[in-house]
């Protein structure tokens, strides 16, 4: 359903970082712009992020994945040793407190915080739609 909203144009996903475990967090965050700088963002974060269960968040685990992704293993060992997207994911974390984010995942509509359920964030997206839609018709008519 979230896909197809998306794919409409009714709405925009944004996948924004969130350190909630310190280092870990972190260094799980690094690695995966850095598969991100060699164009596999999505199929690193799923595998590294999403099956917590066959990886750790090391170092040796994130370079064993670079190498099944096949990327260009030295390129990826430099950005996560030379931490490249470190200031980048900071100013993220911060701006994520300022706007009032405590935890994972978050979804916001229009700015402001969305339902908990999958149908709820559904129901507003087609809500804040229908009104964006009746303003403009009422601005232009």
């Amino acid at each position: 359903m979230i896909e197809e909203v998306v794919r409409t144009g009714l709405a925009r996903y944004e996948y924004r970082h969130f350190i909630i475990f310190g280092a870990v967090s972190q260094f799980a965050a690094m690695a995966t712009e850095c598969a991100g700088d060699q164009g596999a963002w999505w199929e690193f974060h799923d595998a590294y992020l999403l099956d917590a269960q066959a990886r750790s968040f090391t170092r040796a685990g994130a370079i064993e994945l670079a190498r099944d992704e096949g990327l260009d293993l030295a390129r990826f060992t430099q950005c996560i040793d030379d931490e490249e997207h470190r200031e980048r994911l900071l100013q993220m974390q911060i701006q994520a407190r300022a706007d009032g984010v405590s935890g994972t995942p978050t979804f916001r509509i229009n700015g402001a915080p969305a339902a908990r359920s999958l149908s709820g964030i559904i129901d507003q997206v087609q809500a804040a739609a229908e009104a964006a839609e009746t303003a403009e018709n009422s601005e232009g008519g």
